[in-house]
């Protein structure tokens, strides 16, 4: 009889598996393959996306220890039928395919391709896994699908409940790695008639060799599921009994790094939380949904070290210990904010360590991206480092004179960004003027104003080409705006026509840096823009080149008036800061303050009463007023590029002054 049972549990697995794909598009061979077992896959591509591609590959994720690794596989054959062999892992119990053509993907129309494994070790039941892959591989509010696979609401929590039962009933030792997600789905199936097994789960869970994640679970079903806080607390102190310098004492040691502001404080609450509770010694699943997260502490104390102590040798110390997600942090914490100001050798030094350990995660690729294949990670990898390094690390090694490793690190770069990013195509372009690349230069800066994202730098060296060719400057402009793609002109133009608005604007009066007042009243008649800034705002003053090339368009028009509004400032002398650096950075501006109100901590009266009034929050932020005081455009933040950014302002101009 048990026998009879088994086969029908395989029978029903196997059918199940079969009817969730297309047979005509994949097949396998055995037909009922087992786990450490060669398994040949069978690719019809005629009647899916990938019909006629002249080379299919395949993305396998393998369902090894209930935990979802990617790896490539290669394909043979010819158009519309390919084939491989994978050879099984024997601790693998379920396969996904997604099998892809450069960009494209067929996954079976969001109901993937699937193949539940045998176990060849006891003959008639399905490998360990099998049955749990299955039922999460369709389950994405349970948390342990395969990411960015499948993308649809998933199977019914009691079809999730019936092959994670399948699973635990089988293999019992996944009893404890599954137990939150199977009373999850036991829960939803049963609402409070399921209150009695859910006890029992927990009595299993309470038993006397528990693990420490088992504990937690208890309390977890406990606390979320059952809403029984007695039981709960009850688990909570059987666990510390048993786990006394375990995850709850290492969580209460994690929450008192923030009870201080003070960075002294944070970073020796951060070294004895490392020294009391090394990371190799931890549970990541607890920390995870207790949210300890060590890559924070290791971030506190490399970044507020570099401050408390920059000749100290912390960031050596503690960089191969951050983990690949916590290093973009770092790296713009410790890299990108003090870039523009900061001492260069140190940043450098700084960031050759950050990149080091950048370049150590391509080649070892990080357990949180195990569900992408070595392909899918190298990509990602690039992606990831482009969008978070390669600009500052390229200026930094330009400032070094590193202009060959420079351009280097800018072609990557472009490999990705397609000339789209004025900040890279900026420092590949010092790079090519320093290395007399003069031919690839001209290249360069015409792609880059083709896509309009070009810097006054690099407009400065494209004139001094053009002048050179010419030998006069005459017809510049036409030429430069010859370069820009129209299309794309046109199309930003009209989208800016969509975004005009018309409400009244808010009187304001403010003084400028001679001590004259300025109101609004005042300039009834003119078309203005308003430029909310700060000093300590990377931000706005990243956009000032940009803004200085719209201020000089407009210089001889006398119906435009540019006003930069110095808003939010906190420290003391701040407005011989503001005097200083329009002077040393020869920006046309005129520059209005900001009221202070009595009481108040900064200098933002006319800021928060248009923020209040437009809600809007934040700086930068531009406003267009029509010749009548009506507001027409709210510009927010600023996109990296001068050249775009000024024929923005332009045709906001041109649209407000045209407008009824």
């Amino acid at each position: 009889m048990l026998k009879k049972i088994l086969f029908l549990h395989i029978l029903l697995a196997f059918s199940l598996v079969v009817y969730a794909q297309s047979p005509a598009a994949f097949k396998v061979s055995p037909e009922r393959p087992e786990s450490g077992k060669p398994l040949t896959i069978t690719y019809d591509a005629s009647q899916t996306p990938l019909s006629g591609k002249k080379q299919v590959n395949a993305v396998v994720y393998q369902y090894i220890n209930y935990k979802w690794r990617a790896a490539d596989l290669k394909l043979n054959g010819v158009p519309n039928l390919w084939k491989a062999t994978l050879n099984v892992p024997e601790d693998c119990g379920f396969l996904g395919f997604k099998f892809t053509s450069g960009d494209q993907i067929d996954n079976n129309r969001d109901q993937g391709y699937f193949v539940m494994l045998a176990d060849p070790k006891r003959k008639g039941l399905i490998a360990p896994g099998g049955y749990a892959g299955w039922g999460m591989a369709r389950s994405p509010k349970y948390g342990m699908d395969i990411p960015n696979y499948i993308k649809f609401d998933g199977i019914s929590d009691s079809a999730t409940y019936h092959w994670l039962n399948q699973e635990i009933s089988f293999n019992q030792p996944s009893k404890s790695i599954l137990a939150y997600p199977y009373a999850s789905a036991l829960r939803a199936t049963y609402k409070d008639s399921a209150t009695p097994r859910l006890q029992r789960v927990m009595a299993y869970l309470k038993r006397p060799d528990a693990s420490e994640l088992d504990l937690f679970n208890g309390r977890r079903i406990a606390q979320y599921l059952l809403n029984d806080k007695n039981t709960a607390d009850s688990i909570e102190k059987v666990w510390l009994q048993r786990f006394p310098n375990g995850s709850l004492a290492r969580l209460a040691a994690y929450k008192n790094i923030a009870q201080s502001r003070d960075i002294a404080t944070i970073l020796a609450a951060s070294e004895k939380f490392l020294k009391d509770f090394p990371e190799y010694q931890s549970s990541p699943e607890i920390d995870a949904q207790n949210r300890v997260n060590y890559g924070m502490v290791y971030q506190n104390i490399i970044v507020f070290s570099a401050v408390q102590h920059p000749d100290g040798n912390e960031v050596a110390r503690y960089v191969d210990s951050l983990s690949f997600e916590n290093l973009p942090n770092v790296y713009y914490k410790l890299i990108q904010i003090p870039y523009d100001k900061g001492n260069l050798n140190r940043l450098k030094e700084y960031s050759d360590l950050l990149v080091k350990r950048f370049e150590y995660f391509k080649i070892h690729q990080p357990e949180s991206m195990a569900y992408l294949s070595p392909l899918e990670w190298q990509k990602e990898y690039t992606r990831l480092f482009v969008i978070n390094v390669s600009r500052v690390y390229a200026g930094l090694l330009n400032k070094a004179g590193l202009y060959a490793k420079a351009l280097q690190v800018t072609q990557e770069a472009q490999k990705i960004l397609k000339y789209k990013q004025a900040s890279i195509n900026n420092e590949q372009a010092i790079a090519l003027k320093k290395l007399g690349k003069n031919a690839e230069l001209e290249k360069l800066l015409i792609k880059s104003m083709f896509e309009n994202q070009s810097s006054t730098e690099m407009t400065a060296m494209l004139k001094s080409l053009y002048v050179k060719r010419k030998k006069s400057a005459t017809g510049f402009e036409a030429y430069l705006e010859s370069l820009k793609n129209p299309a794309d002109l046109q199309k930003n133009h009209e989208k800016l026509k969509a975004r005009m608005i018309k409400k009244e604007m808010p009187t304001w009066s403010m003084k400028d840096m001679k001590g004259n007042t300025v109101t609004l009243a005042s300039l009834k008649g003119k078309t203005i823009v308003m430029d909310f800034w700060a000093t300590w705002c990377v931000p706005c003053k990243a956009s000032f080149p940009g803004m200085k090339l719209a201020v000089e368009k407009y210089k001889n028009d006398p119906s435009v008036v540019f006003l930069f509004i110095d808003t939010e400032e906190y420290k003391a002398g701040f407005r011989d800061e503001v005097d200083r650096y329009i002077k040393d950075n020869q920006y046309p501006f005129q520059v209005l303050f900001d009221n202070q109100t009595e009481g108040a901590k900064t200098n933002d009266e006319v800021f928060s009463r248009v923020a209040k009034t437009f809600n809007i929050s934040g700086i930068p932020q531009k406003l267009i007023i029509d010749r009548n005081g009506f507001l027409r455009f709210i510009s927010i933040g600023y996109g990296g590029s001068a050249t775009a950014l000024a024929d923005e302002i332009s045709s906001l101009i041109e649209l407000t002054k045209s407008a009824d």
